[in-house]
């Protein structure tokens, strides 16, 4: 008997845990990516903060839009204020994007 079509658990775990590395990176580059635009900064880092790259509140809003319309999930104004960090603040937003 052929044991073609079977998967074990452990090679699900493992394409699981690269599926959500995946998604983990691709969120923190997009988080990056438009932080960068909305601060008008050439370079952030995933350990810089929002607000010692110049971020407001309005600035804070309109970064809260742009990543609802991406993400398709409710981000808080709050999260993007309070983490430390932007890699802390996507990995925020990785977690609520979990089924």
């Amino acid at each position: 008997m052929k044991k073609e079509g079977l998967v074990s658990s452990n090679e699900k775990l493992i394409n699981s845990e690269e599926v959500e590395s995946k998604d983990r990176k691709f969120t923190i580059r997009e988080v990056i990516r438009m932080v960068s635009k909305h601060l008008e900064q050439p370079v952030v880092l995933p350990e810089d903060n929002f607000f010692d790259l110049g971020g407001d509140s309005l600035t804070a809003m309109k970064l809260k839009i742009d990543l609802e319309s991406q993400f398709s999930i409710e981000v808080s104004l709050k999260s993007i204020m309070l983490t430390e960090t932007i890699d802390e603040f996507a990995n925020e937003l990785v977690e609520r994007m979990r089924p």
